[in-house]
């Protein structure tokens, strides 16, 4: 099966600004890190495969949880920095985990949005559920539907009638919003052999800007997410125009230098 799209992707500029990014991203995932690793509930002695393990993050907080811990990721800047936090702990390799297979199963597989991205959702599902043990579980989190994450839609609302217009997007592309459909989610695990699925929505605030208002939140926005891929296409005489929408847009969410906007999740589980 073939990611190379987002392979590429993910080894181009969008790696290297997540990595350049860590502690924002840590910082603005928090609420959502926590959701996930109170859904995982790791054991100490557990074996973990953290899909998408990226920076490092997830990967770690299994580490101190005592789990033997395998992190699979696309991008080579993100494990680069992932191994450099992990000081020598786990294993990070640079794998698709649609293809990657362990000599040993998995207690847990988890995912904090590394399981959208694939071209064939069924096929990598289906290799993943082979690397669980007998009685493992799955745990992952994805976003929800775009109108529930204001953090996405209000930029994008904010720049789109100064783009050319573009041909309408395939909804259950690969990216950010590929499993917002909870019933196609669900057909897509069972057909992969998974069982128990169960999926529940939660309501999270994304901090666009800790402290920095609403210059700090359209940085962020130009550096990370659907905006920053548009302004990275756009010419020098658009981009200005592109980046004042945004900080009108985002003005009204500055609560003394802080912004956040409406995020939407899905902590899935099975087995």
């Amino acid at each position: 099966m073939s990611n190379e799209e987002q392979i590429e992707y993910w080894n181009d500029n969008a790696g290297l600004k997540w990595a350049e990014q860590q502690d924002v991203m840590d910082a603005l995932l928090a609420p959502v890190t926590s959701l996930l690793m109170d859904a995982a509930a790791i054991a100490p002695g557990e074996r973990v495969l953290d899909i998408g393990c990226g920076t490092g993050e997830t990967s770690l907080i299994a580490i101190e949880a005592g789990a033997d811990v395998t992190g699979v990721d696309v991008s080579e800047p993100m494990l680069d920095l992932a191994r450099s936090r992990a000081n020598g702990s786990g294993e990070l390799l640079l794998a698709d985990a649609s293809e990657y297979r362990a000599d040993e199963g998995f207690n847990l597989i988890m995912s904090r949005f590394g399981v959208m991205f694939f071209d064939d959702p069924v096929a990598a599902f289906t290799n993943i559920k082979a690397n669980l043990k007998p009685g493992g579980r799955m745990v992952f989190v994805c976003w929800d539907h775009p109108k529930l994450n204001k953090w996405v839609m209000v930029p994008m609302a904010a720049i789109k009638p100064l783009l050319p217009e573009a041909p309408e997007t395939d909804p259950y592309a690969p990216g950010p919003f590929a499993f917002a459909d909870s019933d196609r989610l669900k057909a897509i695990l069972a057909e992969a052999g998974f069982d128990d699925v169960s999926m529940i929505a939660h309501s999270v605030d994304i901090c666009m800007s800790q402290s920095g208002g609403v210059d700090g939140a359209v940085y962020f926005s130009s550096q990370i997410g659907p905006a920053s891929r548009v302004l990275g296409e756009v010419d020098e005489v658009l981009k200005p125009q592109l980046l004042a929408a945004l900080k009108e847009a985002l003005a009204p969410y500055d609560d003394g230098g802080r912004v956040a906007l409406d995020g939407g999740i899905w902590i899935v589980q099975a087995s």
